[in-house]
């Protein structure tokens, strides 16, 4: 009964020590709470730090980051959707709006400037020695050490990971922002993981032309593939490195050595390959570089030292405080008092009691495939990108008082990549072999049709395309496509319809699962005479035949009647007077119409007057 007693008040006492909200990091003794409060997690005054609700972080870091290499870290503050950010980096209200009761215009400043006349100082009380008064303040912590940075609402971090050890570690940050002369607020934690490798992180891309599925491994045999490193080196560490590629594509065509980054090859026959690379990057050791004389001077306040800091080795008893600003802010790196509160879990903090021997071998790297950065190359190729990385290389350290020798004043390092690919036998070539131009009658219209035949090489297609386009084979005019049903002889005949004669390119693509090839062809074609223009033309000429008989007729007409007297005796009789009335009512009278002249008069009885 006792000991169930006992057990009940631990259970109590460790579950009210589990929910004790506690800060992200420790503070260092000389930090001044008073202008710097520091809150703990949950604490309720995060709620109303900043009008209109709480900001965002976006917290990221350009590891995994080859040992000796410079690592950097950036923050960007994301801001509630009523906000924005000005260009000189003032936050103002986007729209108008009523916020707890009280309303705020658009472009009017959230909270106002910080004061030219206030001298600005970090949480240790270092002067930020800064044209314009900081209105963010970023404190970092790795190592048991501290980066104190004044910026804008974007911020960055850049340090060296010199004697670091290698493994997998935690950057933490806090936020604060100026509200007053002697007052910032804490806005809120942040953390982000980061590597430290002695693998050379690079990506390979697989390349090979008219791809037809980019990512899936799988390639045609007899076309090349082209093999692109990208080596991930955003410090530029590797600038002055001598660096060789080791290639072996797994079809027993020997291996390949190169120091281009890019290299093709062409598997000339089908099968399963596992096509590897080795990197072997040699580096010039800065220990051997010849010590530079400077003159001794006395104990003093610390000197302007750039804006990136060198990490201290783990081995210090003492974490250091280091003071950054960014743009040829002051650095700072003296040793701090020992932190308040060690009973507080700090998963960024790495044993300081380790010996350096031990650290060379210390933590597993993780794979950089998830860590490399993202690309934006918007190319016409498409790609598939892996990332490499060698098993754990063992480099022998160098005792700190040996003198180094002609061969120990370079550093290699190494990265390996490996991965299986698929290579098929694809559609090889496609030729257009004949093309026939013909008249075809529609209900509407007719056009000329035109059969183009295409061949193929190589594996059989399941789907073609065509694409008919203008003189400049820039605009399309029109795309077909269909299925292809499996055949012996890869031949085919495709038709399309033309309304206007002119000059057209014609593109033709064939496609499997696995390959693609494609041809192209220029087509000259003039309309040939239709039907229903042959009876038009007809009709013309049979007019033209009517016009010209009938003006024969007029002309031998014309030339009979004038031939005969222009007066003769009248015999008086009432028959022959009708008769010949009748007569001049019939040729006569045409022929009057087509050739008047007024002289004679061919009918007299029309008109009440003698001949």
């Amino acid at each position: 009964m006792w000991t169930s007693a006992v057990l009940l008040v631990l259970l109590a006492v460790a579950s009210h020590t589990v929910a004790k909200p506690k800060n992200r990091f420790t503070r260092y003794p000389s930090w001044n709470t008073k202008m710097y409060p520091v809150w703990k997690d949950g604490d309720p005054r995060y709620k109303d730090s900043w009008k209109g609700g709480r900001p965002t972080f976006n917290v990221g870091n350009d590891s995994p980051t080859l040992t000796g290499a410079k690592v950097t870290f950036t923050i960007d503050l994301e801001f509630p959707h009523n906000q924005k950010v000005q260009p000189n980096g003032d936050v103002v209200w986007a729209e108008d709006c009523i916020i707890n009761g009280t309303k705020y215009h658009e472009s009017e400043p959230v909270y106002p400037a910080p004061s030219p006349d206030w001298e600005a100082v970090f949480p240790d009380g270092t002067p930020v020695k800064k044209d314009k008064r900081p209105s963010y303040v970023f404190v970092w912590k790795a190592w048991g050490q501290y980066w104190q940075v004044a910026d804008d609402s974007s911020s960055s971090l850049t340090i060296g990971t010199d004697d670091i050890p290698l493994g997998s570690y935690t950057m933490d940050i806090v936020i604060y922002h100026y509200r007053s002369k002697e007052k910032f607020i804490p806005l809120g934690y942040a953390s982000t993981q980061f590597s430290i490798t002695d693998q050379i992180p690079f990506a390979v891309s697989l390349d090979q032309v008219n791809d037809v599925v980019a990512g899936d491994m799988r390639f045609i045999q007899n076309r090349a593939i082209a093999f692109t490193i990208t080596l991930h080196d955003p410090s530029q560490y590797l600038s002055n490195a001598d660096i060789t590629f080791n290639w072996d594509f797994g079809d027993e065509s020997g291996a390949l050595i190169s120091r281009e980054l890019t290299v093709t090859h062409t598997y000339i026959s089908s099968g399963s390959f596992k096509p590897q690379v080795v990197i072997q990057a040699v580096i010039p050791d800065k220990a051997c570089d010849p010590p530079i004389d400077t003159p001794t001077k006395a104990p003093g306040p610390h000197i302007d030292q750039g804006t990136t800091v060198k990490a201290a080795a783990l081995a210090s008893a003492l974490p250091l405080l280091v003071s950054t600003k960014s743009t040829g802010l002051n650095v700072n790196m003296v040793p701090s008092d020992t932190e308040e509160d060690n009973t507080e879990d700090e998963a960024s903090t790495a044993s300081t009691t380790q010996p350096a021997q031990e650290a060379a071998t210390v933590a597993k790297t993780p794979s950089p495939i998830n860590n490399m950065p993202a690309g934006s190359d918007a190319g016409a190729k498409r790609t598939v990108t892996l990332t490499g990385q060698a098993t754990v290389v063992v480099v022998a350290k160098r005792d700190a008082n040996d003198k180094p020798s002609d061969d120990d004043c370079v550093i290699y390092r190494y990265g390996s990549f490996c991965t299986g690919i698929e290579v098929f036998e694809g559609i090889e070539t496609v030729q257009i072999i004949q093309m026939d131009n013909a008249v075809v009658e529609t209900p509407d219209m007719d056009k000329n049709v035109v059969d183009i035949t295409v061949t193929c090489r190589g594996s059989r297609p399941k789907e073609v395309c065509s694409v008919v386009l203008d003189a400049e084979c820039l605009r399309p005019i029109h795309t077909a496509c269909n299925m292809v049903e499996p055949s012996k002889e890869c031949q085919l005949v495709l038709r399309h319809f033309f309304n206007d004669s002119g000059v057209y390119c014609i593109n033709v693509s064939m496609a499997n699962d696995v390959s693609l090839a494609v041809t192209s062809a220029k087509l000259n074609l003039e309309m040939g005479p239709s039907a229903s223009s042959s009876g038009t033309i007809a009709m013309l000429l049979g007019v033209v035949v009517l016009v010209l008989a009938a003006g024969i007729v007029a002309y031998s007409y014309k030339r009979f009647m004038s031939s005969r007297p222009l007066k003769e005796d009248v015999i008086a009789s009432g028959g022959q007077q009708l008769g010949r009335a009748q007569s001049c009512s019939g040729a006569s009278i045409f022929w009057n119409l087509l050739n008047r002249r007024g002289a004679v008069d061919n009918c007299p009885l029309l008109q009440d007057r003698p001949v």
